[in-house]
């Protein structure tokens, strides 16, 4: 007997074998689905994540606010969830509901051009994952006539929010956040633009 007819051959039901075995691997790929939609987080869980990512993010606003006198403007605004306790001492808040952000953004307004680092808690294949990434606003001159500006994103760290790590987050920042600053300080944008060409993906 051939293969085809093999897959034609009618079972109890009067449905080709074919037909039978794809429904069971539907039923399957379905089950294990929801399985692991049911696994997400709890607000706990989410909460956690997202204070760890706001306490890095504020470090680091206070690093660009007092090491180069920039200001970035922050998502959440950084005094809702930040309480100062004066001589340079600074605490989260206990009582900011953090379980409910799912978005965190440091951005750099200044003209001309505009950079965003952004962290998010989002949903992929039924598991939240926290990627984080640097959104730049990149111009080049083209024949030294006009400036093309392009809009790109540059992931630094993207993992299951299971395995989310503090650590392993601050050690994926650690370069680009050092390229970012020393463009700041040379007011040479490219510099920042060239690095994530070559060491970061596009995301």
């Amino acid at each position: 007997m051939s293969k085809v007819q093999a897959t034609r051959r009618k079972g109890p039901g009067g449905r080709p074998a074919g037909e039978r075995a794809l429904d069971r691997e539907l039923a399957r790929i379905s089950r294990e689905e929801a399985s692991s939609a049911g696994e997400d987080l709890s607000d706990r869980e989410r909460g956690a994540i997202a204070r760890e990512i706001l306490d890095i993010f504020f470090n680091i606003w206070i690093r660009f606010a007092v090491d180069l006198g920039r200001e970035l403007r922050m998502t959440p605004f950084q005094w809702d969830f930040v309480m100062y306790d004066g001589g340079k001492r600074y605490r989260l808040r206990s009582g900011f509901n953090y379980a409910r952000v799912s978005e965190m953004v440091l951005e750099e307004p200044a003209f001309p051009f505009r950079h965003m680092l952004k962290a998010e808690l989002r949903p992929v294949g039924g598991r939240t994952y926290v990627r984080v990434g640097l959104i730049l606003e990149e111009g080049r001159e083209y024949e030294r006539i006009s400036t093309v500006v392009a809009h790109t994103n540059y992931i630094i760290y993207n993992q299951p929010a299971k395995r989310f790590s503090p650590k392993g987050l601050k050690a994926a920042l650690s370069e680009p956040l050092r390229v970012w600053i020393r463009s700041q300080v040379r007011q040479d944008p490219p510099i920042l633009w060239d690095f994530c060409h070559e060491k970061l993906r596009r995301g």
